[in-house]
């Protein structure tokens, strides 16, 4: 009986709306345009948002479309950061796991589809990681930086013998590269809390 009624609720108020809809066309006719086109617009900020995200090695820096940036530094609140990077990213917040594993003690991961992974304890940011190509420093290094224009671009000091490859350090930021080659080129980066075993 309810759930009649409220079918006939329903299909009243969608009469009421056509007819609405009908007699003051030229106003709702612009709104429906309107929609795709903020769908569409909707895109461009996801999509300039990629490029509106730098990584720093004390941090990561964000900037608006209007050009400004903002510093989101290690120590800044867990959700802070997640609802900067989720929005500039244009992609939902990640579920966070921890690994009680970690060197440092018990540290939480949140990963991106992009191949970013952010690292918290005590619900602060504390470190990131990223092995897939997209993302940059401001100064253009990224995944995918071939090892000349990495060293054209910043001073690299290689880490002797490490166990995790061709593992390089600059100032405050890390990475490996594919081999110790001269043609090798960036295969991660990262900076901050690490949860490497090496």
């Amino acid at each position: 009986m309810t759930l009649a009624r409220t079918a006939l609720t329903l299909a009243a108020l969608l009469a009421l709306g056509a007819c609405d809809s009908s007699t003051e066309a030229p106003s709702p006719a612009p709104a429906p345009a309107a929609e795709p086109e903020g769908a569409s617009t909707a895109k461009e900020p996801a999509e300039a948002a990629q490029g509106g995200l730098a990584l720093e090695g004390e941090g990561l820096r964000a900037f608006t479309a209007q050009g400004s940036a903002r510093a989101l530094p290690f120590g800044m609140s867990q959700d802070m950061v997640l609802t900067a990077v989720s929005t500039l990213l244009g992609s939902d917040t990640p579920a966070v796991s921890t690994n009680s594993e970690c060197g440092a003690g018990p540290t939480q991961f949140a990963e991106y589809p992009n191949g970013l992974q952010l690292a918290f304890q005590d619900d602060k940011f504390a470190g990131w990681f990223l092995d897939e190509a997209g993302l940059t420093t401001a100064d253009g290094v990224g995944v995918g930086t071939s090892r000349t224009d990495l060293q054209s671009a910043r001073v690299v000091e290689m880490i002797p013998e490490s166990t995790l490859g061709a593992e390089f350090s600059s100032g405050d930021l890390g990475g490996m590269l594919s081999s110790d080659a001269p043609d090798a080129r960036v295969e991660a980066l990262y900076a901050g809390l690490t949860c490497f075993f090496r």
